[in-house]
């Protein structure tokens, strides 16, 4: 095209003076026809000629980058327009002559428009004839910007995957391997590329295919995911469990997602045997603490018909004395078990120590009472033979303060209905 006239070049020539064709002359019939399919055509056209000019650009092309024949009447002034940057205008014009020169069939370039946006434009190329070529011009931002978006979600699609460690399946309603992937943490692959094909179902062990088969008729049918199915599988030395999640993806394809769990697993088991262990400590400690209260009350009964019984002799014996004698004031007392640890310690007992109660608790009653022959007497005859018996002299008890009182000591056995000593009572007073 040449000035605002409209000639389409396609490389016929008219017959001159010496027969030879004139370049690029309009054609015969339909041209108009062809003038207007080119201003109709939604992609924008250009004709260049073998001189890099621009012999025509139809409206589309003025609408997508907003330049006019006037604006780019040649391709460098195209590319100084199009690409102000002088960096990326080299590297554009490289790769626009490999286009012209057919080693390769698209370009897909950020062109500066008019108006100053930047919209990204598909070029193709097409030769005509007499040196002439068509480019095709088309708007592809949109396109551009869903593929980045694309690129962009597949890229942390992919991020996520390799964050987990679980292998990832995309299989048929009928659970048809279509793909696979798995995450960096996962350890063991259960199902490998190579099995691609094959049903998900013939690599489980028995007990999990129709439990999954069920799954996948649920995810399915619902539309939801399927509730999460465990399994396990009979490795190298070793029990390894799984567990499968079914989701429904588009289309009628499902996402397997299998994570093994062999640690959680035998954690579990490791915490429900120390669960049952805890129980059965708890259920002896129990049966302990009832035989012991068991026993304390026992001995609390005999102590109080120990002291019933000696509370009736001393008033026997005064009555037929003919006179009733008080108690000395300041006699204390300390109940023994059997043993002679010490089990009970009344108030007078406390004071005359300087030990409260539970402090002497448990503790042998040697740590208090000793000197003489105390304990060989105490020992031998009132827990040994069950008799009463008493120490008169060299008998202290020693306080807490590291002191001995010098004291006189009377033994009772206390016994049980079978006849068995259970324990004692040390009566004591200052000597």
């Amino acid at each position: 095209m040449t000035g605002n006239n409209t000639v389409w070049d396609t490389g016929r020539r008219a017959p001159g003076a010496d027969g030879a064709r004139e370049p690029c002359q309009a054609p015969h019939p339909g041209e108009g026809v062809c003038l207007s399919i080119l201003r109709e055509v939604p992609d924008g056209l250009v004709l260049v000629d073998s001189e890099g000019r621009c012999r025509y650009l139809n409206p589309a092309f003025t609408r997508i980058t907003g330049y006019t024949r006037a604006d780019v009447p040649t391709l460098e002034a195209w590319f100084e327009r199009a690409h102000p940057n002088p960096a990326y205008r080299r590297d554009m014009q490289e790769m626009g002559e490999r286009l012209l020169r057919g080693d390769q069939s698209t370009l897909v370039a950020s062109v500066v428009c008019r108006s100053g946006k930047v919209r990204d434009i598909e070029f193709r190329q097409a030769p005509i004839g007499a040196g002439c070529t068509l480019i095709v011009a088309r708007d592809v931002t949109e396109r551009v910007l869903v593929e980045e978006r694309l690129r962009q979600a597949t890229s942390e699609l992919t991020a996520v995957i390799e964050a987990f460690p679980d292998l990832f399946l995309r299989l048929n309603a009928d659970g048809t391997i279509l793909d696979s992937r798995a995450g960096r943490l996962a350890e063991v692959p259960l199902v490998s590329r190579a099995l691609l094909g094959r049903r998900v179902q013939e690599l489980l062990p028995a007990g999990a295919v129709e439990a999954l088969g069920n799954a996948l008729q649920e995810a399915v049918r619902t539309d939801a995911p399927a509730a999460p199915l465990e399994f396990a599988c009979t490795g190298p030395g070793r029990v390894r469990h799984y567990e499968i999640r079914i989701v429904p993806l588009y289309e009628m394809h499902l996402l397997a997602v299998i994570r093994e769990i062999t640690d959680r697993k035998e954690a579990e088991e490791e915490l429900h045997r120390h669960r049952e262990h805890l129980e059965d400590l708890i259920a002896e400690r129990t049966a302990e603490l009832e035989r012991a209260n068991q026993r304390l009350e026992h001995l609390l009964y005999c102590i109080e018909v120990t002291e019933r019984r000696a509370a009736t002799d001393w008033l026997e014996s005064s009555i037929e004395q003919g006179a009733l004698e008080t108690a000395e004031p300041d006699a204390g007392r300390i109940t023994t078990d059997a043993a002679g640890a010490i089990v009970i310690v009344d108030a007078a007992a406390e004071r005359m120590t300087g030990y409260a109660g539970d402090e002497l608790a448990g503790r042998p009653v040697w740590d208090v009472l000793s000197g003489g022959d105390a304990r060989g007497v105490l020992t031998a005859k009132v827990l040994g033979e069950g008799r009463s018996a008493g120490c008169a002299v060299g008998a202290a008890l020693v306080r807490n303060d590291g002191s001995r009182l010098p004291v006189r000591v009377l033994g009772d056995a206390i016994v049980d209905a079978g006849g068995a000593v259970i324990g004692m009572i040390c009566t004591f007073w200052k000597a």
